[in-house]
């Protein structure tokens, strides 16, 4: 039993290192996704800034400049997409990881008290047997 036990303690232990290790890569992809939408905000002011032009020349270059920030806030919205399926998909695992952890800390408590209840039930039989003795001795005399 004791074995047993020191094994799943150790699964447990592992497998709270995994849920810790999945924390920090789902803090990890927030912050990716919150860079994102940073991005997304900054290149829109950008698109949103205009001089008065006088020349063809200005113009084109202006349009141009607005059309290559556009290109970069949609690509830049793709990357957000793909960031925020990646962050619903670790923190699905996170949620099942945290499950497995539950579970084998919950066995380890219940593999726990089957063990201290049988050394309570170990040591009342000694106790038992020491009380038996100690009355036929008694009754001997």
């Amino acid at each position: 039993m004791r074995e047993e036990i020191e094994v799943l303690s150790r699964l447990a232990s592992l497998r709270g290192h995994k849920v810790r290790e999945m924390l920090g890569r789902v803090q990890y992809q927030q912050n990716l996704c919150q860079r994102y939408r940073n991005n997304i905000t900054g290149l829109g002011r950008l698109c949103g800034f205009s001089v008065p032009m006088t020349t063809p020349l200005q113009r084109d270059n202006q349009q141009r400049y607005k059309a290559t920030l556009y290109k970069m806030v949609e690509l830049q919205r793709r990357e957000l997409e793909v960031a925020e399926q990646t962050l619903a998909r670790i923190q699905r695992e996170l949620l099942l990881a945290m499950r497995n952890e539950k579970v084998i800390e919950q066995l380890v408590e219940s593999r726990l008290a089957q063990w201290n209840q049988q050394l309570a039930q170990q040591e009342q039989k000694i106790q038992d047997g020491l009380a038996q003795q100690a009355w036929w001795r008694n009754q001997a005399l």
